[in-house]
């Protein structure tokens, strides 16, 4: 039949086509998507891809773990190109604080890995207090995630994000920041931070901007129905 006949051609080209794409394309070159942290030296260097190697013979799991123990480099995906060309897709970690600890100093990230701060590279992100900016481990406590959910849940909002510039977690209040503005305490408990976040917006927007900072001591969010102020 004609569209069997069809069929065997085009698997038979198919087969060539591999064929020849295993026997001649070698990689000749290493493609990286943009990145802030992370230069392309230190991720080709970390890569150590021989030029001229065949791709059938690239360990690419081996590459990805090199790559992936970079500090900034969080997930690493290789591909090669029809050509040849290897492409690495790189997610980079990103600062949600930094660190205050003494006269030391790091940024962390949502996985609780600690980061170096680089020269060029600085970002304006909240203070944390509490935690050690000396130590390489990865912060894993029950407290830590309570104060990453909250800064995730305030970078995803715009008003939060640029409210708030101290962070640090008492075991009776939870969650307590200081305001940019006048450095007024703000109380956000456990959990449920997207839902405080926007409480804190609507207060600001109906109250403080109606009778002014200065006059605010401290705001409790703690509660879903209410907002208790003490006032100076």
């Amino acid at each position: 039949m004609p569209w069997i006949t069809t069929v065997l051609m085009v698997t038979g080209l198919a087969v060539l086509a591999g064929m020849y794409w295993t026997k001649n394309v070698t990689v000749q070159d290493l493609k990286v998507n943009d990145l802030t942290f992370t230069q392309y030296v230190a991720i080709k260097e970390a890569a150590a891809v021989p030029m001229g190697i065949k791709p059938d013979s690239l360990d690419l799991n081996a590459v990805t773990q090199r790559i992936e123990s970079l500090t900034y480099v969080r997930s690493a995906i290789p591909y090669i190109e029809p050509n040849g060309d290897l492409r690495l897709n790189i997610t980079e970690r990103q600062p949600i604080a930094l660190l205050i600890n003494g006269s030391n100093r790091k940024y962390v990230d949502a996985d609780g890995v600690r980061l170096p701060i680089l020269d060029d590279k600085t970002q304006d992100v909240p203070l944390l207090y509490g935690y050690s900016a000396e130590s390489s481990d990865t912060i894993k406590t029950e407290s830590f995630f309570q104060v990453r959910d909250f800064l995730v849940a305030a970078k995803s909002n715009e008003f939060g994000w640029t409210t708030i510039s101290e962070v640090v977690f008492d075991e009776t209040d939870g969650v307590v920041a200081l305001s940019h503005e006048n450095g007024v305490k703000l109380l956000f408990g456990r959990d449920n931070f997207k839902h405080k976040l926007e409480n804190w917006e609507a207060f600001y927007a109906e109250v403080i901007r109606t009778k002014g900072i200065q006059s605010m001591q401290q705001v409790d969010l703690r509660f879903s129905n209410q907002v208790v102020t003490h006032e100076i």
